[in-house]
């Protein structure tokens, strides 16, 4: 018995279409680049405390690197560098305008998207505490 044409060419489109699904944690880096609004601030530390963002908070990820950021009343400067799909670096060099020593190490924020408009950016656990930074796309 032949196998039919029809079966082999289904199984062909199958494959195909199963092995060009789009991986969405491959292009966190693209996904990333844009403002976004500060949804919440959750700090982890002896007693946790959740800062809820304003209309006017926000993350500016630009395609050169450049990070701005408005938090209330405080601005910030630095710059940002993908270390791999799930995590990014955060240099901060300015707040409120007055220079950061560049002697600092990076921050590494673990990212995880909880969807395509909202980003969720951990800091590292350390014995003091942990930030966890809940962001939505504008």
């Amino acid at each position: 018995m032949k196998p039919k044409p029809t079966l082999f060419f289904l199984t062909l489109i199958l494959i195909a279409a199963y092995g060009c699904k789009k991986d969405k944690s491959s292009n966190a880096g693209a996904a990333l680049i844009g403002k976004w609004s500060i949804n919440k601030t959750v700090y982890h530390y002896a007693k946790d405390t959740t800062i809820t963002g304003i209309s006017t908070d926000y993350y500016n990820f630009a395609s050169d690197g450049a990070l701005t950021i408005h938090d209330h009343s405080d601005s910030y400067t630095g710059k940002f560098s993908m270390t791999n799909t799930a995590s990014v670096n955060i240099r901060m060099l300015t707040v409120n305008g007055l220079d950061i020593s560049l002697e600092s190490s990076p921050t590494a924020y673990t990212i995880s998207y909880a969807s395509e408009s909202s980003i969720v950016l951990s800091s590292p656990p350390i014995p003091a505490g942990q930030t966890v930074i809940y962001l939505n796309k504008q």
